[in-house]
């Protein structure tokens, strides 16, 4: 998104303002528990090697790539939760 870099985000956040120029049509979340090295340790204030839970998520549409995100929480403050039911057989 050329447009992406002359934009300030000081109105909008990336994601709602990228969603209003180019909408996704799918979308893949990877979770992945991860001991933090030293970059990531300083950047959230942990210790080096603690857990952390780190989400990538990437989107498509029409399946041309639109993004990437790397999302890293310490492990102690986050947790995946899923709700499921059985599919109904037709």
């Amino acid at each position: 998104m050329p447009d992406a870099e002359a934009e300030p985000f000081e109105a909008i956040a990336p994601g709602p303002w990228l969603l209003g120029r180019v909408p996704w049509s799918s979308a893949e979340h990877q979770v992945r528990a991860v001991a933090a090295d030293t970059k990531t340790a300083d950047m959230l204030d942990i210790p080096p090697r603690s857990p952390c839970l780190v989400v990538d998520r990437r989107t498509w549409n029409a399946g041309a790539f639109l993004t990437f995100v790397r999302l890293t929480y310490p492990g102690d403050r986050h947790a995946l939760v899923a709700h499921f039911a059985p599919s109904k057989a037709k």
